[in-house]
């Protein structure tokens, strides 16, 4: 089976465009680096982010985001949030509907922004994203599991998508996924021996969602550990991509 031909709708919910500072020679950083890595392994399309949001301002980042993704309707805009006090950003509940408007998530990286995911920092923020039903993305790095299962305790309407784990994290998943029925996991470095299809068995096909980090990673690993993992066509479809435009409002 051709990965990319498989009849799947792929939708990424991991990739980055945009200048940082220590790109390697493969590594695209223009939108239509994007579109090209996407069209030659058949992903229809999906989530990006900024990199000058990621690396040096959110706001900046966040504006050159729209502006260089605007001409194709097949990116979703990620931005990236800070909490409010600084006034960095628009206000929590305008900057979430602004968001929602958009057909986006959220992604944050509060290790290298320096701030703190608890309520006396972040709160508002994680209420606002919640009204609004805006998907968060975390990077496993950014903030460890004590954080992340504060943000679900805090926030139990809020989806949270845990991008970047790896093979060993089944004990601090398992008790997470049990408790909060909206914690989402990226189908891409997660990869135990067959644990796509425990979590499948375990807790349903719809807490997996399908992701690449493109540029950074290639699109063949994960690609492959949902096209060829022992799910159902259904619960495939759905991590592919169905999850995904589940929660952000584009239902299949």
């Amino acid at each position: 089976m051709a990965i990319g031909s498989s009849g799947l709708r792929w939708i990424d919910c991991n990739t980055r465009v945009g200048t940082w500072s220590n790109p390697r020679p493969e590594q695209f950083m223009d939108v239509n680096g994007l579109i090209a890595a996407w069209d030659r392994v058949g992903i229809e399309g999906g989530l990006t982010s900024h990199a000058w949001a990621w690396e040096w301002s959110p706001a900046r980042g966040n504006q050159m985001l729209l502006d260089e993704t605007a001409a194709d309707p097949g990116i979703r805009p990620c931005f990236v949030a800070l909490p409010h006090a600084t006034h960095e950003i628009a206000p929590a509940l305008r900057f979430a509907q602004d968001v929602r408007q958009a057909r986006g998530a959220v992604r944050i990286f509060p290790a290298k922004q320096a701030w703190s995911t608890q309520d006396w920092c972040a709160g508002a923020l994680f209420d606002a994203l919640q009204c609004a039903g805006v998907p968060l993305l975390v990077d496993i790095t950014q903030a460890g599991w004590d954080a992340i299962a504060g943000i679900l305790a805090g926030h139990p309407r809020l989806p949270v998508i845990v991008l970047e784990t790896f093979y060993r994290v089944d004990r601090m998943v398992y008790p997470l996924m049990e408790r909060y029925p909206l914690l989402h996991l990226e189908a891409n470095t997660y990869a135990p021996f067959m644990g796509v299809e425990a979590v499948v068995a375990n807790f349903g096909a719809e807490r997996l969602i399908f992701g690449t980090a493109m540029p950074e990673l290639e699109a063949g690993g994960p690609m492959a550990l949902v096209a060829y993992a022992d799910v159902s066509d259904e619960d495939r479809a759905k991590i592919a991509g169905g999850n995904l435009l589940r929660l952000l409002g584009e239902e299949e």
